[in-house]
């Protein structure tokens, strides 16, 4: 049996201190880092992701009712879009709706059990919107998340997540010139854009007057336990 915990990282708003957004990110029950391989086995296999999802809303929906002054976003895979079971959990959460924006990941579907003939399932993001979540494209530019599958889903999503750690290999030059590219389609489409990867003050100056007050980083929050229950009063410390 897998067991994992639940962190939160601060979405850092620098035009509004009193907003309390959190990401929750999959920990390994001993180490404070993504269980790649434990996560892996699960989403390959339907029956495990079934159990797993069970706890996973579970979990979500207990942290909502703790701390009902927050908002938060979590991941989903596209391989978990493909799951009846994905749908059938996230409607245990949908009286909080208003509160939680899902955050696609960039991480490839291991296999398709719904019919589809783009490379996306775009019919996922649209059933998602229609229950009434906030979706946000995440690492785009990564993966399946490529520039050409945002554009294909901006009508859709309502964020978009950049992550400068993906890209510092080719300078910080260059890394503005991109994300000036990522503001302007998004700003034009009305969309939020969030980026990560925050961990030097004087980037973070640069991109909240030229990009966007939507900020996530080591700068700003460092990951904290918040589930299970005993470590209950983390989450809103920095």
């Amino acid at each position: 049996m897998y067991r994992f915990r639940l962190f939160s990282q601060k979405i850092e708003n620098m035009s509004d201190n009193l907003e309390k957004s959190y990401e929750l990110l999959l920990r390994h029950e001993s180490r404070d880092v993504f269980p790649v391989k434990e996560f892996g086995n699960i989403v390959s296999d339907h029956s495990k992701h079934e159990n797993f999802i069970i706890w996973f809303t579970d979990s979500i929906l207990s942290i909502l009712e703790a701390y009902p002054d927050i908002n938060i976003s979590f991941n989903l895979d596209h391989q978990e879009l493909e799951y009846d079971e994905t749908y059938v959990r996230l409607r245990k959460l949908l009286k909080f709706k208003s509160r939680i924006t899902i955050e696609i990941t960039e991480t490839l579907p291991i296999s398709r059990k719904t019919d589809y003939f783009s490379d996306i399932n775009i019919l996922a993001f649209k059933k998602l919107k229609s229950m009434g979540f906030k979706i946000a494209l995440d690492d785009v530019g990564q993966g399946i998340n490529s520039l050409g599958n945002m554009l294909r889903l901006l009508d859709i999503v309502d964020r978009v997540k950049f992550s400068t750690l993906n890209f510092r290999y080719i300078g910080y030059l260059n890394v503005q010139v991109f994300l000036s590219m990522i503001a302007k389609i998004t700003s034009k489409a009305g969309k939020e854009l969030v980026v990560e990867g925050i961990e030097e003050a004087q980037f973070s100056s640069w991109v909240g007057e030229n990009i966007t007050q939507l900020q996530q980083g080591f700068l700003y929050s460092v990951p904290k336990i918040i589930w299970p229950r005993e470590h209950e009063g983390v989450l809103v410390k920095k």
